[in-house]
């Protein structure tokens, strides 16, 4: 490959990269946002929910955005009750999957709290 084409290569891995990191970034501000807005944070920081230390080890990425928005199905394919006795069990979350999401991928960045 001429140095040319190798130095356009570079340069669009280079840009490509940056949007990507850029699109991250924001959708984990985004995911905080969405986590406090929805009320995650009453339960989860303040007692009423259980701490999340350990979700993001104990749920891949697609099952964690699954468990955010239904629990009760996680927990029923997985033929589990909720482990977290003297919590009230998670209800569905009332949010777009684009919010879901969101939440997931800042979850993941506090590296599971």
């Amino acid at each position: 490959m001429p140095a040319r084409n190798l130095r356009w290569a570079v340069l669009a891995v280079c840009v490509l990269f940056a949007a990507w990191a850029g699109h991250r970034q924001w959708q984990i501000e985004r995911g905080q946002q969405a986590f406090w807005k929805l009320g995650c944070g009453n339960c989860h920081f303040a007692g009423g929910g259980p701490a999340l230390r350990g979700v993001t080890s104990k749920y891949d990425p697609d099952t964690l955005v699954r468990f955010i928005r239904d629990p009760e199905a996680v927990y029923k394919e997985r033929g589990k009750k909720p482990l977290n006795s003297g919590y009230v069990i998670m209800h569905k979350v009332k949010a777009s999957d684009t919010e879901i999401k969101a939440i997931a991928a800042y979850l993941r960045e506090l590296g599971a709290i």
